[in-house]
């Protein structure tokens, strides 16, 4: 029951009208018994210094932020994670007596997704799409002992400044333009594949980012950071060919997890948060 003592919380981003974050947040914080509402707030990005504002004057308790503001909310902020400084991009904002610090647990709940799995972070990753998704993914990923990290996207440029940023930061990484060859190629040494891009999301169900994965090795992982529809039709492909997969739905409760855990320094139900999503999905 909201009331005069009621925490606010919530997620700004444009568009919003997709996300989970909502439904999976507030039925986690109710069964947490705490006396918080998750609200999302849907702005243009001219408006983000107006968000800021209103975060301090409102006393918000925190905010998770997606896209498109995730780099561009940095630089009106007080203090950055180590996370956060070493991605450049921020998902979660803790407010503490006007003091805006930002986080990123994209990285870190893709780490525990496959902690969850008892897969290991090692060898070399192939990353499909080389945007913000990738980006924290990828730094969680270097600094958690991968070898080499291998960028496709369908704009060349923008695969090799990614590749560029990571290999500044100790990382041996390549970018390369999209293509069926040049994935081929790519893929036979790959120990991940990861799709960290839009194809394959809803509404676009049938939709793959890659015709098949009949040249994969089969100790590679196949990981998708979309997490509706689940599964995805990449994950489905990885199954059938009999591959271990994580699927985005795995990422997405397990960061959500992490913001939580920021904000009010408790550990949330992440089972139940689990299928809060998979039953919405249904």
């Amino acid at each position: 029951m909201i009331d005069t003592a009621t925490k606010i919380v919530g997620i700004t981003g444009n568009p919003l009208g997709h996300s989970l974050s909502p439904l999976m947040q507030n039925a986690a914080l109710q069964r947490m018994g705490l006396n918080y509402v998750y609200l999302p707030f849907e702005v243009q990005p001219h408006q983000l210094d107006d968000v800021l504002s209103a975060v301090r004057v409102l006393d918000i308790r925190g905010l998770n932020v997606t896209i498109p503001f995730k780099h561009l909310i940095l630089d009106g902020l007080d203090a950055l994670s180590a996370e956060a400084r070493a991605c450049g991009a921020v998902n979660v904002i803790k407010n503490e007596d006007g003091r805006l610090t930002g986080y990123n647990t994209d990285g870190l709940g893709f780490i525990a997704s496959l902690e969850e799995k008892k897969i290991a972070v090692k060898g070399r990753a192939l990353f499909i799409g080389a945007g913000g998704a990738a980006r924290s993914v990828a730094c969680a990923l270097a600094a958690g002992g991968i070898g080499h990290i291998d960028f496709m996207d369908i704009n060349e440029e923008q695969a090799a400044e990614m590749a560029q940023w990571q290999k500044e930061r100790g990382c041996s990484s390549h970018g390369y333009m999209m293509d069926d060859t040049r994935f081929i190629a790519l893929s036979r040494e790959a120990d991940f594949i990861i799709n960290a891009s839009p194809i394959g999301m809803y509404p676009k169900i049938d939709a793959s980012p890659i015709a098949d994965l009949a040249q994969v090795k089969k100790s590679c992982v196949i990981c998708d950071l979309i997490y509706n529809p689940h599964p995805t039709r990449l994950i489905m492909m990885g199954q059938k060919s009999g591959l271990r997969t994580v699927s985005g739905l795995s990422m997405f409760v397990n960061q959500g997890a992490l913001t939580l855990e920021i904000w009010t320094g408790l550990k949330p139900p992440l089972d139940y948060m689990k299928e809060v999503v998979v039953n919405a999905l249904k």
